[in-house]
């Protein structure tokens, strides 16, 4: 099932020093981005990935043996039965949007 968020975007005003702004345009020249907007969207979302990551990992390091195995088991099982229903929503739509994004961004099918 294909589930899809609805897609707002909000205008962000930013000011950047001229040699990213060059380098930016440099890229769009060469066809790597439709836009200097759609580079600030594709760098901010993977920052924002990168955040999550990091942050994850700074909550497993207080995650005790246990703990941890305990996760993984239940995972494992939901990963078998496929039972992500109702499981973190807006992660899922957070992901599902992350995942478009970068394919408008890149152009990849």
């Amino acid at each position: 099932m294909m589930w899809m968020a609805e897609r707002v975007e909000y205008p962000i005003s930013v000011r950047l020093p001229g040699y990213v702004v060059k380098k930016i345009d440099e890229l769009v020249q060469r066809k790597e981005f439709r836009s200097r907007s759609d580079f600030i969207k594709f760098a901010v979302t993977m920052t924002l990935g990168q955040m999550m990551i990091e942050e994850a990992r700074e909550l497993a390091k207080s995650l005790t043996p246990e703990e941890i195995k305990a996760e993984a088991m239940e995972a494992r099982r939901k990963l078998l039965k496929g039972d992500f229903e109702d499981e973190w929503p807006e992660v899922k739509e957070t992901l599902q949007e992350v995942e478009e994004e970068f394919k408008e961004l890149t152009g990849a099918e």
